[in-house]
C-alpha cells in the first residue's frame, strides 16, 4: 500500500445552478512533506463545517483502483488525483478490504479509519455528472475518512503500513451499504455499533435505526410501568427516586446523559402531565435513578404556582408508587469508553446527567482525565457532593471542584466546597489551564449559567464542536442561540446533501435535506435559523410548527402527537419536498 498523492485546497466560490457555492472540494496535488494535524492537513480547509471536517473526518482517502473503475464507467480520460475531493490518493486500499477501525502508519503520522465517505451534490458538481453521489454509493466505492491519532508529516511516495486491524472486521463498503441499502439488517447495525472507532454521526444513525425499529414493534402509545423502590433525600430541595420495571423484564438501555420520558397522572390535573427527567446514574444497572429538585414559586412571584411535577414527586410519590415511562431518549450523551479528556460543568440540579456520565466513566474503567466542576448555592441544597468527592479520592484520573455562591455558616471550605463564586470560564482556565482545547466539555444548568459558560469557553479558544450542552427551558431564553445550535457545533455528526428540499416559508429560506442530520430543526439551524425548541426529543412540543406542504416521518415517536396540520420539527425529517411555517 502506498500514498500516491497528497491533495489540499482552501475554500473558494464557484458558480452552480445560478448561484455561488462555497466549497473546498477542488483539491490539488502538492509536492513535499505535509503536516497531518488533528482537524486537517496543513493547507487544507473545509468550507462547510456542518457537512465536513471535524476530528473524525480530518483526512479523506480514495484509491487509485477506483480511478480506473470510474474512467471506464464514465468513459473519462481526464481524471487527475484529487478529482474526487480526496486528501490522500492511495494504492491498494480498496473499500471492500479496509475495515472501519483499522490503523495505519504513514510517514510519521498514525491514522485510524473512522467512517465511510458520504458524498454530496458538490461531488456531482465537481464531476459534472448530475446525481453522481448516488452513483458513487451504489458502486460500493465511497472512500473513507481518517482520524489523526498521532500528528506527523506525510508525502507522496510514503509506504502505508497496517499497524492494527479492527477486531470487529467490518469493511468500509459493508458499513456504507448498511446505512444506505440494507436498512432492514438490524443485526448488521448492531455489529457496526461494536466498532469503537466508528464516528459519532454514524453511531447515532445506527442507534436511531434500532430505536425506531424497536418502537415500531410496540404500540405507539404504549408506556411501561415502573415502580418506585427507594426515595432518598439528597439535600433540602433535591431527592432521588429509584425505579424498577413492574414486569420484571430488563430495562431499556440508555446512554449517559439521556433522560426518561414520563406520563404522570397527578391529582388535580385534568389530563396526564408529560415530563422528562435526566437519569442520574450509570447505565447497566437494574434500576433507573431520577434526581429531582423541588421547584418552588419564584422568590419575586410568591403567588405563582410551584412546579407541578416536581411537587408531585416530592409530596405524592412514595415507595410502591407506579409511574408510566417510555424508553430513555435524548442527544446530550457521552461515550464512557472514549479517550478524550472530559470536563463536566454544572450548576444546581443540572449535575444529574453529568453524574450519570461520571459514574459511567468510572465504572467502564476508563483512565481518561475527567474534571467534575459544579456550582451550588450552599451545602443545604448541594446534592451528591460527598459521592463525587469519594470518586475523586478513589480515582487518580478524576478531579472534583465545587464552588458555593453563598456558603452557609456550617459549610466548611476544603470539606464541603473548594472556593466561593460561580462556575464560569475563569475557574475552568484556573483548573484546566492550557489543555482546554484538547478536552470535550459537557454543560448542564440554568440558562444564565449555561450562556456564561459557553461564551467563556469560546473566549478560551475551545472549538465549538467540543462543547456539548443541555439547558433548562426553551431556546428562546438564550441570547445569540444561533451560536450554540447543536448541528453547527457537532460537525462530527453531519455529512452532506441530497435532492429533497425543505422550505422554511416564513424565513424565505430553502435548503436541500441533509440525510445525516437528525431533524428538520437541525437543518433549520444549519441554515442560520433559530426556531424555538426545548427538549429536541418529541416531548415538550415547543418546536411545533405548521406543515404547509409535503410529508414527514418521525425519527423519534412524539410522546403526544402534534395537532393536525402541524409537525414537531425537532424529531422529524422530510419524506418529500416539504414546506414548514418557520
Amino acid at each position: 500500500m502506498k500514498l500516491l498523492s497528497v491533495n489540499v485546497s482552501l475554500p473558494k466560490e464557484v458558480p452552480h445552478k445560478g448561484k455561488m457555492v462555497r466549497t473546498g472540494i477542488f483539491k490539488e496535488s502538492v509536492e513535499g512533506r505535509v503536516a497531518a494535524r488533528t482537524l486537517n492537513l496543513d493547507g487544507d480547509r473545509q468550507a462547510d463545517l456542518v457537512g465536513h471536517g471535524g476530528e473524525m473526518r480530518a483526512v479523506l482517502v480514495y484509491s487509485r483502483e477506483n480511478y480506473d473503475y470510474w474512467a471506464k464507467e464514465l468513459g473519462r480520460s481526464d481524471l487527475v488525483f484529487g478529482q474526487f475531493g480526496e486528501n490522500f490518493t492511495v494504492e491498494g486500499m480498496l473499500d471492500e478490504h479496509i475495515h472501519v477501525g483499522d490503523r495505519f502508519r504513514i510517514g510519521t503520522a498514525l491514522f485510524e479509519v473512522s467512517q465511510p465517505r458520504v458524498p454530496c451534490y458538490k461531488l456531482a458538481m465537481k464531476m459534472g455528472v448530475e446525481g453522481f453521489y448516488a452513483q458513487l454509493l451504489k458502486s460500493g466505492r465511497p472512500g473513507f475518512y481518517f482520524r489523526v491519532l498521532e500528528e506527523g508529516d506525510v508525502g507522496a511516495g510514503d509506504e502505508i503500513q497496517l499497524v492494527e486491524s479492527d477486531p470487529i472486521g467490518v469493511t468500509v463498503r459493508e458499513v456504507s451499504n448498511l446505512l444506505y441499502f440494507q436498512k432492514d439488517d438490524l443485526d448488521g447495525a448492531r455489529n457496526a455499533l461494536r466498532i469503537k472507532a466508528l464516528s459519532s454521526g454514524w453511531v447515532q444513525s445506527f442507534q436511531t435505526r434500532l430505536q425506531k425499529a424497536e418502537a415500531g414493534g410496540k404500540a405507539q402509545e404504549q408506556f411501561r410501568t415502573l415502580v418506585v423502590t427507594q426515595k432518598v433525600p439528597e439535600s433540602e430541595t433535591i431527592t432521588s427516586f429509584y425505579l424498577v420495571p413492574e414486569d420484571g423484564n430488563p430495562l431499556d438501555p440508555f446512554l449517559p446523559g439521556q433522560f426518561l420520558p414520563l406520563k404522570l397522572d397527578i391529582p388535580g390535573q385534568f389530563q396526564p402531565v408529560l415530563r422528562t427527567y435526566s437519569l442520574s446514574d450509570a447505565p447497566q444497572k437494574n434500576y433507573y435513578r431520577l434526581t429531582i429538585k423541588r421547584e418552588s414559586a419564584p422568590p419575586n412571584q410568591p403567588d405563582a404556582y410551584p412546579g407541578v411535577s416536581s411537587s408531585y414527586f416530592h409530596d405524592g410519590v412514595e415507595v410502591g408508587t407506579k409511574l408510566l415511562a417510555k424508553a430513555p431518549r435524548g442527544r446530550f450523551v457521552l461515550d464512557p469508553e472514549g479517550e478524550t479528556p472530559v470536563v463536566l460543568l454544572s450548576a444546581g440540579v443540572g449535575l444529574t446527567p453529568l453524574i450519570s456520565m461520571l459514574n459511567a466513566i468510572v465504572e467502564s474503567g476508563s483512565p481518561r482525565p475527567t474534571w467534575f466542576i459544579h456550582g451550588s448555592r450552599n451545602g443545604r441544597v448541594h446534592a451528591m457532593g460527598e459521592s463525587v468527592r469519594e470518586i475523586a479520592r478513589a480515582h487518580d484520573n478524576v478531579h472534583a471542584h465545587t464552588r458555593y455562591s453563598r456558603p452557609a455558616a456550617e459549610d466548611v471550605i476544603g470539606r464541603d466546597y473548594d472556593d466561593q463564586g460561580h462556575v464560569n470560564g475563569d475557574v475552568v482556565q484556573q483548573l484546566i489551564r492550557e489543555t482546554t482545547g484538547d478536552c470535550d466539555f459537557y454543560l448542564c444548568g440554568p440558562t444564565p449559567c449555561l450562556k456564561s459558560l459557553f461564551d467563556g469557553l469560546l473566549e478560551l479558544g475551545v472549538p465549538e464542536h467540543r462543547i456539548h450542552y443541555e439547558f433548562f427551558g426553551p431556546a428562546s431564553a438564550l441570547q445569540d442561540r444561533e451560536r450554540v445550535s447543536g448541528p453547527k457545533r457537532r460537525a462530527g455528526a453531519s455529512e452532506c446533501c441530497e435532492e429533497i428540499e425543505v422550505t422554511f416559508s416564513r424565513s424565505r429560506v430553502s435548503a436541500k435535506w441533509n440525510p445525516s442530520l437528525e431533524s428538520i430543526l437541525d437543518l433549520a439551524e444549519a441554515n442560520g435559523l433559530s426556531p424555538d425548541y426545548s427538549c429536541r426529543s418529541g416531548v415538550c412540543q415547543t418546536c411545533m410548527s405548521g406543515l404547509q406542504g409535503g410529508e414527514v416521518e418521525y425519527v423519534l415517536e412524539p410522546l403526544d402527537p402534534p395537532e393536525p396540520g402541524s409537525v414537531l420539527i425537532c424529531c422529524s425529517k422530510p419524506k418529500t419536498n416539504v414546506v414548514v411555517d418557520v
